[in-house]
């Protein structure tokens, strides 16, 4: 006897009509707000100050050869800069998402999840989400029996 999946509850048509709008619901609107607070601010900063480095490479040559110390000069710091405030906006970032994003991006997607043929799953079809998949920490700690 084949076992046949559980019916579902909505259609195709009123999961998508939920999607879309979701887009006009304040709850996402303020997300896209507070990303936006944090995402164009740092990008226009990054950017000038890469644009600094890139127009006094060309332009400056004298202030950016200029030896601070042994064979260090002022365009391997700026240089070696870049790679600092990279890696120090994407730490940044995830403490800011994490302290203002998240929240609310897993309620609205909790909200969402249960629409037919999502499951809370990524656009390539695997749940990206807590407790996905073999070997999560949420499915660990049940099979070890520990209680979260």
């Amino acid at each position: 006897m084949p076992t046949e999946p559980p019916p579902q509850s909505r259609s195709p048509k009123e999961a998508t009509d939920r999607r879309v709008a979701m887009h006009t619901d304040p709850r996402f609107l303020e997300l896209k707000r507070r990303l936006l607070v944090f995402v164009f601010p740092m990008s226009v900063a990054f950017l000038a100050w890469y644009l600094l480095y890139v127009l006094m490479s060309a332009y400056a040559r004298g202030v950016m050869s200029t030896v601070l110390f042994g064979t260090v000069n002022v365009a391997l710091v700026f240089g070696v800069l870049q790679f600092v405030s990279t890696f120090g906006i994407a730490v940044l970032y995830s403490r800011y998402a994490n302290r203002r994003l998240d929240g609310l991006a897993d309620a609205l997607r909790a909200e969402l999840g249960d629409a037919p043929g999502d499951g809370g799953a990524g656009r390539d079809g695997t749940d990206a989400g807590p407790g996905a998949g073999p070997g999560s920490a949420d499915q660990t700690d049940a099979q070890n029996g520990a209680a979260r």
